[in-house]
């Protein structure tokens, strides 16, 4: 368990790095263009596609970070003044939904890579648009990871501090 808990937490932080590079991405991008209109009537055709890009990369990448750390929103105001056993019920359900929720990004990203894979940006046709809905699948993975990891831990170690 240990070392499953390590590797959760290495990729967490590997993407944390990667979410602080596509925000300063964004931004220098964003600025250049902004200076490029405005000083020399000149406009990049790729940055519009290229920001949306980096954007959803960065918008479920963050979904992997704050899964992680336990920090997505929740309806724990149901349960929060509850007894122990009710709040491990809820917390058991809400995994079991997060494992769902997990399978089916994974799911939706293969229904659409037959049509995604061979659809290109128009300013950026090197890139393929499996490439823009990949972060859903990897987010969808790391979500399965990370609640099978709580599932057993809450269940295998009855010092657990998985359910508040």
């Amino acid at each position: 368990m240990k070392v499953y808990k390590a590797v959760l937490d290495g990729i967490s932080k590997a993407v944390s790095v990667l979410l602080m590079i596509l925000v300063a991405a964004i931004v220098v991008m964003m600025l250049t263009e902004l200076c490029a209109r405005n000083f020399f009537n000149f406009s990049f055709r790729f940055s519009t596609e290229l920001c949306g890009f980096m954007f959803m990369w960065m918008a479920f990448l963050g979904v992997i970070v704050l899964y992680h750390r336990n920090s997505l929103i929740t309806l724990d105001i149901v349960y929060r003044h509850a007894s122990r056993q009710v709040r491990v019920v809820f917390w058991t359900i809400g995994k079991i939904a997060a494992l769902g929720l997990g399978g089916v990004m994974i799911a939706a990203y293969c229904g659409l890579y037959e049509f995604s894979s061979t659809s290109y940006f128009s300013t950026m046709q090197f890139l393929s648009k499996a490439w823009h809905f990949l972060p859903m699948a990897l987010a969808g993975g790391f979500m399965i990871l990370e609640s099978v990891y709580q599932l057993l831990d809450q269940f295998t170690n009855p010092d657990s501090k998985q359910v508040a």
